[in-house]
């Protein structure tokens, strides 16, 4: 039984994904984080992705829809179901969804892909994690593993609006040079590993500061100046690395 657990547990998880909304087609890359990843996901038709943390499922349905790949999803929240809904509502049937803890679960394969976004982030022991997902990647796979960006700016004010969100994140590898450093001490070859555009919080905020939210952020896409990542105020660090094909750590 696996001693490795994650901060927030699963009734958190729970609560996160109680009122999930109805499901909708697929309407494109929609994600922020898609022009960093289209550069290095290349079309791969017929290759293994897994998602760890895959509730509710829609960077599967983005994986398999804009890259080719065959995806599976591994999750412990009871909304499994609904992942696999979201599949089959987009017309991908999933390789195999898997209900249960990652440090429990047996792989029946090495993929060519493992993807987290928000997961690594939310265990003490972030080395461990890490090591999971290298060990699922296959020899020349990619790892990629996203987190919030939850320091400086977004931690005084996700601290002061949002502070049950804060209190299950822990912030390590939320800095570039340690998240960096991490995957290195895997063995890992980092392809990329930077913060992602100029401002937008993650976190809910009360509607007064949302619209100035909102504004700025406007007015940064008006300025050409939305895309500048740094440590103070971008949402997110993404990493995109490589296993070798021959792993040693």
């Amino acid at each position: 039984m696996s001693t490795i657990t994650d901060t927030a547990g699963r009734e958190y998880w729970e609560s996160v994904w109680a009122n999930l909304p109805p499901i909708q087609p697929y309407a494109g890359p929609v994600f922020e984080h898609h022009p960093v990843l289209a550069r290095f996901l290349a079309k791969a038709e017929g290759k293994e992705a897994i998602e760890i943390g895959c509730v509710p499922g829609y960077y599967l349905v983005y994986l398999a829809k804009e890259f080719g790949y065959r995806v599976s999803g591994i999750d412990y929240s009871s909304n499994i179901g609904y992942v696999r809904e979201n599949l089959k509502h987009n017309g991908i049937e999933a390789t195999s969804l898997f209900s249960c803890d990652l440090f429990s679960f047996a792989a029946p394969r090495q993929y060519d892909l493992v993807f987290s976004v928000g997961f690594v982030e939310h265990f003490d022991d972030y080395q461990a994690v890490i090591h999971k997902h290298a060990e699922l990647a296959a020899p020349q796979g990619l790892v990629v593993i996203i987190v919030p960006n939850l320091t400086h700016l977004h931690r005084v004010l996700c601290g002061h609006f949002a502070p049950a969100v804060l209190k299950v994140h822990r912030f390590p590898l939320m800095y570039q040079r340690i998240l960096r450093k991490s995957l290195e001490e895997e063995g890992l070859e980092v392809l990329h590993c930077s913060y992602n555009r100029t401002f937008r919080p993650v976190y809910g905020l009360p509607l007064p500061l949302d619209l100035v939210s909102r504004a700025i952020q406007k007015g940064l896409r008006m300025l050409r100046l939305d895309n500048i990542g740094n440590a103070f105020a971008s949402p997110y660090l993404i990493s995109v690395s490589r296993k070798p094909a021959r792993y040693l750590t």
